[in-house]
């Protein structure tokens, strides 16, 4: 993986590749008789250090290919080197798999299970499952394998390991493969699986004809008594999936008499039916039924009262509520509503409001022995054991302080995921330390993001707040839509942003390529939407077309405030208050004129390798 290094750590390694090279024809001694010279290479051990004698040991142990000190290691204590030991045993060809087993377990108790890491994730478990498999740990290597699904290979492993067709079934419907679950089902009956999996695949007959065999056995069993019921629905049977959901209780219920109802033209009902769900999802959905009916004053203490309730509606519904007041001379309910929009929300800049910044600078210095081994394995140039090292005392440290201390100089390595990721966790409980607040939001790969954001003639601090909602500064993320790298650029945009480049496809996870292609992604938004960000940023999210035809539509007309209220998805909605809450944040620390010039640990002269 591709990473920035501060200059310094560079003429470090530089210098230290310099020494060893002339070491080999260092050495000069005399041999025979006489003055003439004899040459004799010696390396010296770039290890030979008190801090790196486990490194040394680890690196002397691959070099003689003995695995026993490795073994030492990895069961030592739990540091970042005893996962890298575990993880070398665990894949070491000659061992037995039996203590492959052992060793790939260890590795899984010690190593940071990063939900962003879904490729790697996948991966390790797939290889925990073949050497669970090659040892005979069945049940080990079936819980691995199914932890790796959807992925073909757990696929094949799982059909090659599970002999009970009812267990393969759930272990497919359990990662949504319902066609498969179904397949491993054959001619067998299991309406628990078969019901729900069959409406999944939109086969609403088969499944109510499942779901009423399930009730034969079951007869009380609330999943499938509301499954009958939204069987009866999709299927369009109204009369008869209201009547089976007037005997059902909770939420769910109401939701679909409330459907059936708006269907059936009793608007009024239908909206009841919604409000006492009390669910902010289901109350947005019947305020803009009542919009659609133009009925903006009854909408309006619906908006008010999800403005309260505190969800992800709540900053929506309190500008909506604004909005419609402001239209309808409601004053003084434009005033609560204003009131009701929270500070440093998206909605709250719009209004002239500023966003939320740090106010304190009080964190202590604080130098811990992980750094200083940090600094000597970069010395080697292993800057994957320096990041690791720093990564794992993260995992364990006990103070802001200490978490920030070393989360600065993860970011100065090039670190910026768990860095970042650790002082989020302090901002969220409060944090307005300056220090904190600029590891949270730091100009991760800064070279490369200034040089193409001028290429565009964007601003940097944008493509920083895309990039934060993107990928949380994670090179190898991949989404469940299978969009990856830091800037989050699905393979078929991959391509056309390369052809509209006039190159061959280049590595989506290069963290240069992908600020490049994802940046310049950026500037042909800005050049289709004419600069407006409030169009540019949901596109980057959802899709330039939606966004404009969106935006022309005629419930929208062009009307920002309406084309908040319109764009259909919570994700793209969210998506877009948070990147342009980032971009305000990063323009306030950083841009002209921002507060901070440089954070702790940043480098002018960064260079990716």
């Amino acid at each position: 993986m591709k990473r920035h290094l501060p200059a310094a750590a560079l003429i470090v390694v530089a210098l230290t590749a310099a020494w060893l090279g002339n070491a080999l024809l260092a050495d000069v001694t005399t041999v025979g008789g006489g003055s003439e010279p004899h040459t004799r290479s010696t390396l010296p051990n770039p290890y030979d250090s008190p801090l790196l004698a486990g490194y040394d040991t680890y690196r002397a142990a691959l070099m003689r290919d003995d695995p026993r000190p490795l073994m030492t290691l990895a069961l030592s204590d739990d540091s970042y080197l005893a996962y890298r030991s575990a993880m070398a045993l665990a894949q070491w060809p000659e061992l037995g798999p039996a203590t492959r087993f052992r060793f790939y377990s260890r590795a899984a108790q010690l190593r940071i299970d990063d939900p962003l890491a879904r490729e790697e994730n996948r991966e390790f478990r797939l290889g925990l499952g073949a050497v669970a498999e090659a040892a005979g740990f069945r049940e080990e290597a079936i819980a691995a394998y199914e932890a790796a699904l959807p992925h073909e290979v757990a696929v094949e492993a799982l059909e090659r390991l599970e002999e009970n067709p009812y267990a393969l079934s759930n272990y497919y419907f359990g990662a949504r493969l319902y066609q498969e679950a179904l397949d491993a089902l054959g001619d067998l009956a299991a309406p628990s699986i078969e019901a729900p999996s069959y409406q999944r695949l939109g086969e609403h007959q088969r499944a109510l004809d499942a779901y009423e065999r399930w009730l034969e056995l079951e007869p009380g069993n609330a999943d499938a008594l509301y499954g009958r019921a939204w069987s009866h629905f999709y299927l369009g049977n109204m009369e008869r999936a209201y009547e089976l959901f007037s005997q059902l209780s909770g939420s769910s219920s109401l939701y679909a008499r409330a459907l059936i109802e708006r269907r059936q033209g009793d608007l009024d009902a239908a909206v009841s039916l919604m409000q006492r769900t009390n669910q902010a999802s289901r109350m947005w959905l019947a305020s803009s039924w009542l919009e659609a009916e133009g009925r903006y004053r009854d909408a309006l203490p619906i908006y008010l009262e999800l403005a309260r309730a505190g969800s992800d509606y709540a900053d929506d519904s309190a500008y909506r509520a604004l909005t419609l007041a402001k239209r309808l001379g409601e004053s003084d309910i434009a005033e609560q509503a204003r009131a009701l929009i929270p500070d440093g929300s998206f909605f709250d800049l719009r209004l002239g409001g500023a966003p939320r910044l740090p106010e304190r600078d009080t964190l202590p210095t604080v130098e811990l022995p992980v750094m200083e081994l940090a600094a000597e394995l970069a010395r080697v140039a292993d800057y994957e054991a320096a990041i690791g090292e720093l990564v794992f005392a993260l995992r364990d440290a006990d103070s802001e302080a200490e978490a920030i201390a070393l989360a600065e100089t993860l970011q100065a390595y090039g670190e910026f995921r768990q860095s970042q990721r650790a002082a989020l966790r302090y901002i969220s409980a409060g944090s307005t330390e300056i220090r904190t607040w600029l590891v949270a939001y730091p100009r991760a790969y800064r070279s490369v993001v200034v040089e193409q954001a001028s290429r565009q003639g964007l601003e940097p601090e944008l493509v920083w707040a895309i990039m934060r909602q993107e990928s949380a500064f994670y090179p190898q993320a991949v989404s469940v839509s299978n969009a990856g790298g830091l800037m989050q650029v699905v393979p078929s945009t991959w391509n056309w942003l390369a052809e509209l480049q006039n190159e061959q496809p280049q590595d989506r996870f290069d963290p240069a390529a992908n600020i490049r292609y994802g940046t310049y992604y950026l500037g042909w938004l800005m050049d289709y939407h004419d600069g407006d960000l409030e169009l540019v940023v949901p596109s980057y999210n959802r899709g330039q077309g939606y966004i404009r035809r969106l935006f022309e539509s005629e419930a929208v007309a062009g009307d920002k405030s309406d084309f908040f209220r319109e764009i259909d998805a919570l994700e793209t909605r969210e998506y877009m208050q948070r990147v342009m809450v980032n971009y305000a944040t990063y323009r306030a620390l950083y841009g002209e004129p921002g507060l901070f010039a440089t954070a702790p640990g940043e480098s002018d002269d960064e260079v990716v390798r």
